[in-house]
């Protein structure tokens, strides 16, 4: 029996223009009748969570930057900032790389050092509540995430530049153009693990959704792990199983109704 529904955002749950498919919030509110604990892990902001899953406020686990901060109905379970020595060293490393634009993401606020159009372009879709400062390296409040928006393709042209960080922070792919930094212990598989704990819950009671490599441990923390049609090669080699349709087709709805309303 699933008791717990955890769905990555972009490239899973949305569809490619970011919209949530219609019949989610019919399935949402069964699933929550019906006592199953729903969560969106995302690597958006908290922001973006309130702000297009409203209705659902209260009731749904709000995971945001990669694992890095849980909130549930207003409640704070788990912030898990970046130790402020390390963000300078990742700044100037964005900085050393071309066609990259650096960004921190705060609890509140997503930090950037440009006005740009091709990045405040990018970043809006994800966070409306930014600031534009002269230096990221000065910014004093607490940093969940550092994301690099890499216009050549992160995988292959950010990505390795950080390599020189794993030994002690959490250097993943949160997009085809985006590489996220986070704390070597914030990750969705450990906030996941945290609300199994939270409700007693084991992996084999529980439904993961994911695309990307941000979505890597949370595929190892649940029985029922779905990689999207759409996912990367790694992802869909890691994940359990496999959606039979992709993020524009309602893929997740489809076995989310399989698994919990048919059973």
């Amino acid at each position: 029996m699933i008791k717990l529904v955890v769905t990555d955002l972009d490239g899973t749950l949305l569809n490619d223009k970011h919209e949530v498919p219609p019949r989610f919030w019919d399935i949402a509110t069964r699933l929550l009748k019906n006592g199953v604990k729903l969560g969106i892990a995302t690597g958006r902001p908290h922001f973006s969570i309130t702000e297009n899953f409203k209705p659902l406020l209260g009731h749904v686990y709000a995971i945001s930057d990669n694992g890095s901060f849980i909130m549930y109905d207003k409640r704070e379970i788990l912030s898990k900032p970046l130790p402020h020595e390390e963000i300078a060293a990742l700044v100037h490393t964005s900085r050393g790389i071309a066609d990259t634009y650096p960004v921190l993401c705060g609890k509140d606020f997503w930090y950037l050092e440009s006005e740009d159009k091709v990045l405040l372009d990018r970043v809006l879709v994800f966070q409306k509540n930014i600031r534009i400062v002269e230096d990221l390296t000065k910014v004093e409040d607490p940093i969940l995430k550092m994301s690099v928006l890499d216009l050549p393709g992160a995988e292959n042209h950010a990505y390795p530049h950080y390599k020189s960080f794993a030994d002690r922070l959490k250097v993943t792919l949160g997009g085809a153009l985006w590489v996220d930094v986070t704390r070597k212990d914030a990750n969705k598989g450990e906030a996941l693990q945290v609300l199994q704990k939270l409700n007693n819950i084991s992996p084999e009671e529980t439904l993961a959704f994911g695309d990307f490599m941000n979505d890597y441990e949370m595929m190892k923390a649940a029985k029922y792990s779905y990689a999207m049609k759409n996912a990367h090669p790694i992802i869909l080699e890691t994940a359990n199983f496999v959606t039979e349709k992709d993020n524009n087709e309602a893929g997740v709805l489809d076995v989310i109704e399989a698994l919990c309303f048919h059973a």
